[in-house]
């Protein structure tokens, strides 16, 4: 983690896109591919998610934990995202909840990129596709979590549309520590 990152603050936010039907459209680079969660892949989950994330550690236990549901119900929301090689190189899930609102909405979780495929445009993609699979879900609106350490995050996903949810007085207060790294104005 670069030293700036630490003396951020450390608090955990929500964000909603109100329209996933106007979610940017971004395309993988050629080469590049999508696949679903199969039987056996929680090593690879947990691996994906380690390597890049040094804010938190999955375990199989946090993914039995938040990603409940019957391998048929995995296999259409977890996806993996797989470079030219045929590894996998990330994770990114469509899933939902009612935590948020009381309500049934979509919910973009787990999003993590190895470290050494980051910064090459593949995190957009991602992210459309996902958002793509929650309408297709029937989902209208989304959803996800995030903490204001992760400046490339809250980047991406301001980028991508979504805004700060429920903003209490703490919250607040880490947006607006945070607003200049920001490429566009949480509240704009």
């Amino acid at each position: 983690m670069d030293s700036n990152e630490t003396s951020l603050p450390d608090v955990d936010v929500w964000m909603i896109h109100a329209d996933l039907n106007q979610i940017p459209s971004y395309e993988l680079p050629a080469g590049y591919s999508f696949r679903f969660y199969c039987d056996g892949d929680l090593e690879k989950w947990v691996k994906i998610q380690n390597a890049a994330d040094e804010l938190f550690t999955a375990t199989a236990e946090t993914f039995k934990q938040s990603l409940k549901g019957p391998a048929d119900y995995l296999a259409h929301r977890i996806m993996f995202l797989v470079n030219q090689k045929g590894e996998d190189i990330g994770t990114i899930t469509a899933w939902e909840t009612e935590k948020l609102t009381g309500n049934l909405l979509g919910q973009v979780h787990w999003v993590a990129i190895v470290p050494e495929a980051q910064g090459q445009g593949l995190a957009k993609p991602m992210m459309t596709a996902v958002c793509r699979k929650l309408l297709e879900l029937g989902h209208s609106k989304a959803f996800l979590s995030t903490n204001t350490r992760r400046i490339p995050a809250l980047n991406l996903y301001l980028g991508m549309g979504f805004k700060p949810f429920k903003v209490g007085a703490n919250e607040a207060e880490a947006w607006e520590t945070v607003r200049p790294l920001l490429k566009v104005n949480p509240f704009g």
